[in-house]
Parts: structure tokens; C-alpha cells; sequence
């Protein structure tokens, strides 16, 4: 199941909104099948990584599966993710930061 950079980043940061369903979702996500992500969601959830070596412990390839993705994909899906992130209150960008989120354990019930 390909998963979005905003459920990763809702988990990640243990959003009181929607933390907890994005967990669950993901969760149910991997009983189903793999979980997928591209480059679009890499870099989306890297933003607030100062090093490469941070994202990719974040995101183990061993729990999400790297799928290639077209450059107008890429491109369109950035758009996208400005406008979801706009439209959640004005963030333009992810609000993670290696000093103030640690690495996540996706759900224990994905790994």
C-alpha cells in the first residue's frame, strides 16, 4: 500500500489530531500488503533531517518499500502536498526537525 508523506509525518510527530489514526492506518496498511513509498515522500519527510543517514533510519527500507516515481508524478505530487499542507493551517512544510522528533518505531504492529 503506498503511504503518504502526511500519515508518516502525523506518526513522526505523534500529532494529537491525527496521530493516532494515521497509526492505526498504517498498521492495517501492513497486514494488508507492503508498505510503499517514493521519492516525493522521501524527500517530503526528510525536510527536516539535517543528514541523509536521519531520514533513512526514519524511513527503514526494511518497513517501507521504494518505489520509482515519474518527474511530472513528483512534480504534481508536490503541489498536492503544498496545498494539503496549506489548507491544514498555512504549514508549507513539514514541521519535523531531527532535534525535536526522534526516530519512529512504525507501529509496533507494522514491524
Amino acid at each position: 500500500m503506498f503511504v503518504d508523506s502526511n500519515v508518516i509525518l502525523d506518526v513522526a510527530t505523534d500529532d494529537p489530531k491525527w496521530g493516532a489514526w494515521s497509526e492505526n492506518a498504517l498498521a492495517e496498511a501492513a497486514r494488508t500488503g507492503p508498505l510503499v513509498i517514493n521519492a516525493v515522500v522521501f524527500a517530503e519527510v526528510s525536510v527536516g533531517y539535517e543528514r541523509v543517514e536521519e531520514a533513512d533510519l526514519a524511513l527503514p527500507a526494511d518497513v517501507f518499500l521504494r518505489a520509482p516515481i515519474p518527474y511530472e508524478a513528483a512534480f504534481l505530487a508536490a503541489k498536492a502536498f503544498i496545498a494539503y499542507e496549506a489548507g491544514r493551517g498555512g504549514v508549507t512544510a513539514p514541521s519535523l526537525t531531527s532535534s525535536s522528533a526522534p526516530t519512529p518505531r512504525w507501529p509496533v504492529s507494522v514491524c
